[in-house]
């Protein structure tokens, strides 16, 4: 019988992180949503969509991979349209950690040792 995961330190250390980062992510917004309120498809978006993710890559999942990816894209192109919206000014009035968390797992599940592993081991 196979165990299931919720990290795979077997695997490179960009899938680990990104799943790690994915789950603070989600975590992060969990708190958000008990003081701003969220509504049922930013919960879906937000929430489920990067725990998903980050659970299939654990247990070695492509749909996994994939979700992740549309997880951690998710916040980067809400920044990038309030940025063409506003300006860079309105980006980084939420802050640079914020920011920072929203790039940081896209650049790690697209890096180059994430895509080979995944495209080898994933099933």
């Amino acid at each position: 019988m196979r165990e299931l995961k919720l990290i795979d330190r077997s695997q490179p250390q960009t899938l680990v992180i990104a799943s790690i980062l994915l789950y603070l992510n989600a975590l992060f917004t969990l708190f958000e949503m008990l003081f701003v309120g969220l509504s049922p498809l930013e919960l879906l978006t937000m929430v489920v969509l990067p725990i998903v993710g980050a659970y299939g890559i654990a247990n070695s999942r492509r749909i996994g991979y994939y979700l992740a990816i549309a997880a951690a894209a998710i916040p980067l192109l809400t920044y990038l349209y309030f940025g063409i919206l506003g300006g860079i000014g309105t980006i980084l009035s939420s802050g640079v950690i914020i920011i920072i968390f929203a790039i940081v797992p896209f650049a790690l599940l697209l890096h180059p040792m994430s895509r080979e592993y995944q495209r080898v081991w994933f099933h």
